[in-house]
């Protein structure tokens, strides 16, 4: 498959029916409509719920499922998002610990952080492994818990044949334009409980005077337009995607310090996002930032350390200025809690984090083999040892101390500091690139702020 994701006529034709239509919102017979019957069926679920994006259907959820201030939701803490739908609601995000060997939400962690106060469990299927939503959904049931999934990174994926999205009460799932399927913004939630959809429907959509506070999140008729087409494609891609992630394992067979991620079993048929393995160079004396340096040498695509810290050593965790900088949901007069989101929170996540290897894996079979061989190539060059260890340039240590001070910035921005100071010039791209490649960099990092944006973050 050349050219993935493939837009064509399909969709030109759908997009054209819209425009001449006329009716660009949602209405009877449109192709929301027809999403939402297709999205359904395709992933065995009784509801099908479309939204302006996957994020803010997550805003709603809590409030669907009756969760609010004084509250706890226990969330994953290699990604942030469930993290922040929380803080929209006014609750306390508590942070399950993950397995070593998969990165995924560890059951006995999350069991031990119940309390009174617990409300869900919202679990992340990331980078397209499933994670125990067997076991997660038990406790939830022994607890009177809610099960909620992030599937982002994993549609159509399964476990136990069972397709991830329907184990809990409500699956989640993004089209923006870096997932599986891509409509440039919107998003699903599918659960099987009519209350639940009733609940998260009337959260979602404005009407002229709401029941219950609301707002409105809702698709349009071009998004859906776009997904009713891409839906039908998106399983050749994944088929595609497979074969790409069978060339990346074999890259890392037989190195003795990158550790392929584990598959739990009934995993299959799985849905490939990124790509990963885990860093552990210690075994063979091979100092991290020599392997970065080899990545970089050899212009390997590949990032390393992901948010390089778990998402609860972030200062809008640790001091969430939401509702007037007042310091809520953690000194809410309703919580009764305490808040305590200091390092050795989560001893596991805490030392994975950091040793993540990662790259596209939604790539075509060509794309897939060249970053194979630049992996190979930078891990001969590490073994060697002949290759200096990364450290911050001049030139990064002026990027970043821009940023710092007038972050969050734009390349073109980056560029115009610069010029001022009578720096290097740079050009659009060149900036680009030494923003991005500082994303990956520990303690002082960039990380994305927005489309364009890049903000600082000091993580020493």
């Amino acid at each position: 498959m050349s050219k993935i994701p493939d837009f064509g006529p399909e969709e030109i034709q759908n997009l054209a029916k819209v425009v001449e239509s006329g009716v660009f919102c949602d209405h009877p017979g449109g192709f929301m409509d027809q999403l939402r019957q297709d999205f359904a069926t395709a992933t065995g679920a009784k509801h099908a719920i479309t939204g302006a994006t996957a994020m803010l259907l997550m805003h709603a959820i809590p409030g669907a499922i009756g969760a609010g201030a004084g509250d706890e939701i226990i969330c994953d803490p290699v990604v942030q998002f469930h993290g922040i739908a929380c803080l929209h609601n006014n609750i306390v995000p508590v942070w399950a610990d993950i397995r070593p060997d998969t990165f995924l939400m560890d059951p006995d962690s999350v069991e031990a952080r119940i309390t009174p106060r617990t409300r869900a469990i919202w679990v992340t299927h990331l980078w397209g492994f499933p994670a125990e939503v067997d076991k997660l959904l038990e406790i939830a049931k022994q607890h009177g818990l809610y099960l909620l999934e992030d599937c982002a990174h994993s549609l159509l994926g399964e476990y136990k044949g069972k397709k991830l999205g329907t184990w809990g009460h409500f699956g989640t799932f993004s089209f923006n334009m870096g997932k599986q399927l891509a409509t440039g913004e919107g998003g699903i939630a599918i659960t099987n409980d009519d209350r639940l959809a009733f609940e998260l429907n009337r959260r979602i959509i404005f009407g002229e005077s709401p029941e219950v506070l609301s707002s409105n999140y809702r698709m349009t008729e071009f998004q859906a337009a776009v997904a009713v087409a891409q839906l039908k494609k998106v399983p050749g891609y994944l088929e595609e995607y497979r074969k790409s992630k069978q060339i990346l394992d074999e890259a890392i067979t037989g190195c003795e310090w990158l550790d392929a991620r584990a598959e739990l079993p009934g995993s299959n048929p799985l849905a490939p996002y990124f790509w990963s393995c885990l860093f552990h160079g210690e075994r063979k004396s091979i100092p991290y930032n020599v392997f970065k340096a080899a990545l970089r040498q050899v212009k390997a695509q590949f990032g390393t350390g992901f948010l390089q810290v778990p998402a609860y050593l972030y200062d809008i965790f640790r001091n969430p200025n939401a509702y007037g900088n007042k310091g809520c949901p953690y000194n809410c007069a309703l919580y009764t809690g305490k808040v305590d989101w200091s390092a050795g929170l989560c001893p596991v996540a805490e030392d994975v984090i950091p040793r993540i290897v990662y790259t596209n894996n939604m790539v075509p079979v060509d794309r897939a083999t060249r970053a194979a061989q630049c992996l190979k190539e930078a891990i001969q060059l590490a073994e060697t040892g002949k290759v200096e260890p990364l450290e911050y340039t001049e030139l990064d240590k002026k990027v970043l101390e821009t940023v710092r001070r007038f972050g969050p910035l734009e390349p073109n921005e980056l560029i115009q500091h610069f010029d001022v100071n009578g720096w290097q010039h740079l050009d659009e791209h060149a900036a680009f690139t030494l923003m991005e490649d500082l994303r990956d960099r520990f303690p002082y990092k960039l990380s994305h702020a927005g489309p364009r944006k890049f903000a600082y973050h000091d993580l020493s």
